[in-house]
Order: structure tokens, then C-alpha cells, then sequence
């Protein structure tokens, strides 16, 4: 696979600080690839490095109500996702297409190693062409919920990156439909008792939404309404579907990153119900191919080592947390130096 296949569609908002980090490192990582951007008429888009340009009307967000008891709402931003992801996607014109957030940046392009990685499908529930790669990060099979109550989250592929034949991507993002503001906020749930995270007052997460619709097209029979909707046949289903056309990777796997969500991406392991790569390769193991073997969790020692020095040397830092940090870019230290003997 040559970068000259491959249509980057850059989605979203202009982030100023983030956005041009993005552009530059697709340059670089894939120097001959199209790069659409696809924002919002009256971004600021002086000084950015694309080659086509799509300046999308701004369909607006929906408010989006919690539950009652935390007087809280924000804004519910999926019809801009869909709107400026659409359109890109609709506009790629290579072979292959990569899907990206305007605030992730590529640090390699890791992700090509695992793109004919897993080739064992059930026929049975294949729908993609080719499967798609995504990220692990927020991919769930459950929730994450404080009080440990932890529900199932069927048809949640992560929404950050998609890699994948164009075919395929525009196959799941152009006949998905806009949300509602009733979908997007003050939802009637047909299981109030059973909502995943029961602050939430959507119809479904912005991830399912994506999925559902898509699933949809090719499993018009479905049962599920809404996210409080679930049940062991279509927990079943959803799992024989996104185990069978996705491949979900880390950072460590993908290189792709996150500024804005980098706790996640470093306490992944910590995050109740997410789909790592490890995980994925256990149910790749059940639902595609028995005889796989999935490749033993090797910590990454250099990465944690990275992050720990940058915090060691960011200013003002009291003396506590100083000290914490100091310990633990020797510790890190010390396992790199450690894993390294054991490998000679």
C-alpha cells in the first residue's frame, strides 16, 4: 500500500493549535495522500496545508440534557460530526481513505502493519469489503460507570479515526441520517432502568448512532430502539458484527494521538469496558478464528518513559508531585534498561 492511495479526510472544527499539528503530520508520515478538509464555512483556514477544501454550512448543535438531578446540559455536536465526516467521505476519491479528527495527529503510520492482520471472517457477518481499522480507545462493550454498575453498550465502535477501502467508509457514514432533537437529548427510553450511563439522555451515544444506522442497512429485522434496549440476542449480534469487520488498535499499534484525550490513551487499561487491542484479539480468537493465538501484552516501557519525562520537566511544579515524577523516570528507567538485557 502506497501513500498515494490513500484520501485523508480531515473532519471538523479548526482547532488552531491542534488542527495545523494534524495537516503537517500527514504530510509527513503520508507524504502523497489527498487531504480533504472538511470544516465549517468561516473557519479560519489561513495557513493550513490540504489539497481540497469542503467550507460545509454548520447544521448547529442540539442542547443536550443530563438527568434531572445534575441541572447540567451541553451541546450535542453529532449532526456536525456526520455533516463534515459526510461530505469528505463522499468526496474521497482513492482507493483507500482515512477518516481523522481535526485534533489527532499521526506519529507514524503504524496502522499499515495491521491492515491484513486478521483475514479469518465469519462469512455470515461480514459486511465490509475489507475490515476497517479504528481506535480502542472509547470502542466499548460496556460502560464505565463510577458506582461500578457497568451495563452493555452494543454497536460501539469508537468515532475517532476509521482507516479503511473508501468503499467501505462511505458504505457506513452516507446513509446515516441527522439526528433529531428529540434523538439528541430528551430521548423516551423504552428501559429507563437500564440506560448505560443513566445521566445521559440521548437516544444513542454518538458511536452507536454511526453503527446502528449502518447495521441497519443490512440487518433490517434489528430490535434496538434505543442504548437502554439491549439484550443477550442483540449483544450477540453486535458482537459477531464488529469483531468480524473491525480491527480495534491502541496508540501503540495505530500511532495515531490524542492530546485531548491522552489520559485516556495512557490509562486504557484502567478504563472499564473499552476494546483494546488485546481484547480484540481474545474475541478475534472466539468469533473468527479458534486457532489464533493473540499476542502476549507487552508493556511499552520507552512510551511510559516519554511521558514521565515530560511531566518531570514541566515547570512549577510542587515539590510532591516533583519527587513522584523523579521516582518514576527512574523506575521506567530501570525496566527499559532491564527489558532490554533479557531480549540480548
Amino acid at each position: 500500500m502506497k501513500s498515494n492511495d490513500i484520501t485523508v479526510v480531515v473532519q471538523g472544527a479548526i482547532d488552531r493549535k491542534l488542527t495545523p499539528k494534524c495537516l503537517k503530520s500527514i504530510r509527513k508520515h503520508l507524504p502523497d495522500a489527498e487531504i480533504i478538509l472538511s470544516t465549517w464555512e468561516n473557519n479560519q483556514i489561513e495557513g493550513l496545508d490540504y489539497d481540497v477544501l469542503l467550507l460545509n454550512k454548520d447544521p448547529g448543535g442540539f442542547k443536550h440534557d443530563f438527568a434531572l438531578y445534575n441541572k447540567k446540559s451541553s451541546i450535542n455536536n453529532f449532526n456536525r460530526q456526520l455533516v463534515s465526516t459526510k461530505s469528505g467521505v463522499q468526496k474521497s476519491s482513492r482507493q483507500y481513505c482515512l477518516k481523522l479528527r481535526s485534533d489527532l495527529v499521526l506519529n507514524n503510520s503504524n496502522f499499515f502493519k495491521y491492515w491484513d492482520k486478521f483475514n479469518q471472517q465469519n462469512e455470515e457477518y461480514k459486511i465490509f469489503k475489507h475490515r476497517v481499522l479504528c481506535s480502542s480507545i472509547y470502542s466499548r462493550e460496556h460502560s464505565c460507570n463510577i458506582t461500578g454498575n457497568s451495563l452493555p453498550t452494543p454497536f460501539h465502535p469508537s468515532d475517532f479515526w476509521f482507516f479503511g477501502l473508501t468503499e467501505d467508509l462511505k458504505d457506513y457514514f452516507t446513509d446515516c441520517s441527522m439526528q433529531t432533537p428529540v434523538e439528541a437529548g430528551n430521548w423516551d427510553f423504552k428501559y429507563p432502568n437500564r440506560l448505560p450511563y443513566s445521566s445521559m439522555l440521548w437516544r444513542f451515544a454518538p458511536e452507536q448512532f454511526f453503527c446502528v444506522n449502518w447495521v441497519k442497512k443490512h440487518y433490517t429485522n434489528i430490535q434496538f430502539e434505543d442504548w437502554s434496549d439491549w439484550n443477550p440476542k442483540n449483544i450477540e449480534l453486535s458482537n459477531n458484527i464488529i469483531y468480524n469487520n473491525f480491527i480495534f488498535l491502541d496508540y501503540e499499534q495505530s500511532g495515531i494521538y490524542s492530546e485531548k484525550h491522552s489520559w485516556a490513551i495512557e490509562n486504557k487499561d484502567k478504563i472499564q469496558g473499552l476494546i483494546t487491542y488485546q481484547h480484540f484479539q481474545e474475541q478475534y480468537q472466539h468469533y473468527c478464528y479458534a486457532d489464533y493465538k493473540p499476542e502476549k501484552y507487552k508493556k511499552n516501557y520507552k512510551y511510559k518513559l516519554n511521558q514521565h519525562f515530560k511531566s518531570f520537566i514541566q515547570p512549577f511544579y510542587k515539590i510532591k508531585s516533583w519527587i513522584s515524577e523523579l521516582f518514576s523516570v527512574l523506575y521506567y528507567a530501570f525496566a527499559v534498561v532491564i527489558n532490554l538485557g533479557r531480549k540480548k
